[in-house]
């Protein structure tokens, strides 16, 4: 492309025939490569990045290209020399073509700074007026003028041919450091020479051709020592990447998919519908060399009979842990941090990209695994693993027969029994259930002959698939498909992620298949600004400036592919000029607010710009980061809390009883429009005989969303009548809700918290700009004490049951009082015995386990709920521990240390 360099300009098109190419393209075809050249076109059709004439106009202005012409201007010293014209307009062609990105600026006007630096020709500061300021090496000072200094034991290996530069813009290290890798480190860390290559102090490498001789620096000495050695077993010596080393010979995958069928790494399959969470695999045979790692899943239920399908996978590795679910479909959660992709950490063990329509967790050992949010999972791992694995997936030693082997060695051939064995954890309510009847094979062959389109796609010869057949076994896909086709006979989706696992293996062994979804088969619906491609190659469509992760397991995969013009940020396709921000390892989305430390507040702008703010809270008290953004503690919170019986107490502290059974708004906005709205609503128990009538569901509005958490459903919630698993985030992450101690725990992103115990306990806390803004059961949170039984219209309730019945929703049918027949008044001397310290009056014991509470939370309220809920259910002890660990989680929740108050005989 660059010419025959024969002094004549009009002969440099030459193609490699010698003949001269008739345009730009064909030109270009004729010297491509082709076998690096996978990800590529050779034109552009359309506007191909064509400037309007109002934009060229705007980025010929001083504030964009400009800069290169401006007279006077930073550049002007050059003009005499350089003509700046021709990088005047590819500066602008760069900025229309990526829709103005920052990053291209910066770039045109460094090319024309380095051409003008190299014929000797000092600049003044260019970079502040362009906002190009760049990154430094850790602890260089920017200069503008300079040279580096190389490491020791390298100074003097080099020699360069050419002119000197007298002139260059670079970063010079301190008089105590040197450069090494664009870095500035001690002398004392330079490393070793070994046989004309540095390496790194403590830096292990293989000092031969064979992998026989491996070598380590010793940073001290700055000497190498070798000795004979091999590789472990399953790896053999190439070059891969560039670095000489011992690679494994082959890789085996796990895959779990549907409903849900398990094809472990020797073969074996089964299925298994436990909703606990499982081992599907992890390091049992700790081996010095290989890295220590667990991959755990968790099923989602369907509904309350049949289970469905991989709700949640975990990977923990390197320290890290990595969470991703259908709950949050697109991102990942990082140690708790709820993040875009990609997500690749500066030492480059760890990588989480999006690969087609799954997101792909792949590490410096060769671990892979992908999860698409919605149900199939596939763990692929080297042959250096081989008999050091266990789990759900195997041990990878080859035999099949032995894959159901559960955590004591023992093989079984029951699916439940080997689930049970690998529980790491039991979240509320989990099981393992997976006898669900299904109907005999002959009629499900029936169903599928009389249903078009349906699991015969996989068997059929002539068809989109049948090419596979002799690479991939369709039958056990086939029967799997029957399985769930039987399991969710109403759900005319079921059987598609069995399909689309066929297609990846399909691909995985390099098949190309024909095109099997349609609009009325598993049908794939894209994000807007994308579309739907059977073979994509996750070609350079992530925004410009974010690191993609090296792509260790290349392949052709379904997926949803950006259109033309448009760039990945995150989970969502977007013109270039939205792109986001790198910043420390993670990609946050144009005008997202972050906070990296507790001390400051950043913005991702315009351009991959990041802004960043110190912040400082009143009184020099700590900020909390929440969700990835730092807060100040609020000045102050206001707490409600209904619990028990009939017991409630306002943000204002007063404490008045309520024996009505129905469901009522227990606070919500009603003034202001300067705080964010919401609405909270319980629904207590029917009346029984003495009987508790505890909470048995809770409702919050907030962003939009109705969240609603009912006792018989402890594990999710349910939003906007579709059931959630627990944890959860939602409205880009403004509300969160996850399990805590005993209950759940919901926060938004301004303050408000509501725990509820999932039997008779709610406590609501919000911050102080809510005062004089609410209303309900819980008052009007303005300070004064005596006006917090308010009826709607704002005047005062003639009693409590006026009061109570004023803020009831109309949808439950229910009463407002309790007879003394259901709830019969205490006898004195019942009052005294439970008023004693073996029971109730535990709470209030001097010296007691909660002792240290008493000066912040007065535990009379909860004394009383105490007496009054035992008396009413005749002493059970039940309803005793319930009322003591409501005040327990209260005490808890402000931050109190209590001691142990349970025992092997009490509660």
């Amino acid at each position: 492309l660059c010419g025959n360099s024969n002094g004549d300009p009009q002969d440099d098109a030459l193609k490699p025939d010698g003949h001269l190419a008739r345009d730009l393209v064909e030109l270009g075809q004729s010297w491509k490569v082709t076998n690096e050249s996978r990800c590529c076109q050779d034109n552009c059709s359309g506007a191909c990045g064509r400037c309007q004439p109002a934009e060229e106009v705007t980025y010929k202005g001083d504030a964009w290209c400009g800069l290169l012409t401006q007279q006077p201007g930073p550049f002007e010293s050059c003009h005499g020399l350089i003509n700046p014209e021709v990088y005047l307009d590819n500066c602008v062609h760069d900025l229309c073509a990526s829709q103005g990105l920052q990053a291209k600026l910066c770039q045109a006007l460094e090319t024309y700074a380095h051409h003008c630096q190299e014929e000797g020709i000092a600049l003044s500061d260019w970079r502040t007026p362009a906002r190009c300021g760049p990154e430094s090496p850790l602890r260089l000072p920017k200069v503008s003028a300079g040279t580096l200094r190389s490491p020791p034991g390298l100074q003097t290996d080099v020699h360069v041919e050419g002119p000197r530069t007298p002139w260059t813009t670079t970063c010079q290290c301190q008089e105590d450091l040197v450069l090494d890798a664009h870095r500035c480190i001690p002398r004392d860390q330079c490393g070793c020479v070994f046989e004309g290559l540095l390496y790194g102090p403590g830096e292990e490498f293989w000092g031969d051709t064979t992998c026989t001789k491996r070598c380590v620096c010793h940073g001290g000495s700055r000497r190498s020592t070798c000795r004979r050695g091999g590789g472990q077993a399953g790896q053999e010596c190439r070059v891969e990447g560039g670095v000489q080393g011992c690679y494994p010979r082959s890789y085996r995958t796990c895959a779990a998919t549907g409903a849900t069928h398990y094809e472990t790494f020797d073969g074996g399959r089964f299925t298994f519908q436990g909703t606990c969470v499982y081992q599907l695999v992890g390091l049992c045979r700790k081996s010095r060399g290989l890295v220590d790692f667990q991959v755990l899943v968790q099923n989602g239920r369907h509904d309350q009979h049949l289970l469905a399908s991989i709700a949640v996978v975990t990977v923990k590795v390197y320290g890290q842990t990595i969470v991703i679910s259908q709950e949050n479909p697109g991102k990942v959660l990082v140690n708790d941090q709820l993040a875009n992709l990609p997500y690749q950490p500066k030492d480059g063990r760890i990588s989480i990209s999006r690969g087609g329509l799954e997101a792909v967790v792949e590490t410096d050992f060769g671990l892979t695994l992908t999860y698409d949010w919605r149900s199939q999972v596939t763990v692929r791992v080297p042959s250096t693993y081989t008999s050091t694995l266990c789990g759900l997936c195997g041990n990878i030693n080859g035999n099949v027969g032995d894959e159901m082997k559960t955590r004591n060695g023992r093989v079984t051939s029951n699916p439940d029994t080997l689930g049970r064995s690998w529980r790491v954890t039991s979240p509320p309510g989990c099981v393992e259930l997976s006898k669900v009847e299904c109907p005999t094979t002959a009629a499900a062959q029936h169903q599928r002959e009389v249903t078009e389109m349906g699991c015969g796609i996989i068997l059929e010869k002539g068809g989109p698939l049948g090419a596979c057949h002799a690479h991939v076994d369709p039958k056990s896909y086939f029967q799997s498909c029957l399985h769930d086709r039987c399991l969710f006979p109403e759900l005319e989706d079921a059987i598609c992620p069995v399909v689309a696992r066929y297609v990846a293996a399909c691909q995985a062994e390099g098949v190309a298949v024909g095109t099997w979804r349609t609009e009325k088969f598993c049908h794939v619906s894209c994000p807007t600004n994308s579309h739907y491609e059977l073979c994509h190659q996750d070609c350079g469509q992530t925004c410009p400036g974010v690191p993609v992760p090296p792509r260790r397991w290349g392949r052709c995969r379904e997926g949803c592919a950006c259109d033309r013009g448009f760039a990945l940020s995150g989970d969502e396709c977007v013109p270039v000029s939205r792109c986001g921000c790198h910043h420390q390892d993670f990609y946050y989305k144009l005008e997202e607010t972050f906070s990296p430390s507790e001390q400051e507040r950043c913005r991702c702008q315009a351009g991959g710009v990041v802004d960043c703010q110190k912040i400082s809270c009143p009184g020099d008290a700590d900020g909390e980061v929440t969700d990835g953004v730092s807060q100040c503690p609020p000045a102050a919170l206001g707490t409600c809390v209904a619990t028990g019986d009939r017991s409630y107490v306002s943000f204002d502290g007063v404490a008045f009883n309520i024996s009505g059974t129905c469901s009522y708004i227990l606070t919500r906005t009603c003034a202001g429009e300067d705080v964010k709205a919401f609405v909270v609503t319980i629904e207590k128990d029917p009346r029984q005989k003495r009987k508790v009538s505890g909470i048995q569901a809770l409702s919050v509005e907030v962003y939009g969303l109705l969240l609603t958490f009912t006792r018989s459903r402890r594990g999710a919630v349910t939003v906007d009548s579709i059931s959630h698993h627990l944890p959860t985030i939602l409205s880009e992450g403004r509300v969160q809700v996850h399990h805590h101690g005993m209950g759940v725990l919901l926060q938004t992103d301004f303050g408000l918290v509501i725990y509820y115990d999932f039997l008779h306990h709610v406590m609501v806390t919000v911050p102080q700009t809510f005062q004089g803004h609410l209303c309900g059961l819980c008052g009007n949170y303005n300070g004064q004490r005596d006006d917090d039984l308010l009826l709607p219209g704002g005047q005062e309730a003639p009693n409590v049951v006026a009061f109570s019945s004023a803020w009831r929703t109309p949808d439950v049918p229910c009463g407002e009082d309790c007879p003394e027949g259901t709830c019969p008044t205490c006898a004195e001397e019942k009052v005294v015995v439970l008023q004693g310290p073996d029971y109730c009056g535990l709470l209030k014991v001097p010296n007691g386990p909660f002792s240290s509470c008493h000066h912040l939370i007065d535990p009379t309220f909860y004394f009383q709920a105490c007496v009054h809920d035992i008396c009413l259910a005749e002493g059970d002890t039940q309803v005793l521990c319930r009322s003591i660990q409501s005040y327990a989680t209260a005490c808890q929740q402000a931050g109190v240390v209590i001691e142990a108050w349970r025992g092997p005989s009490f509660c």
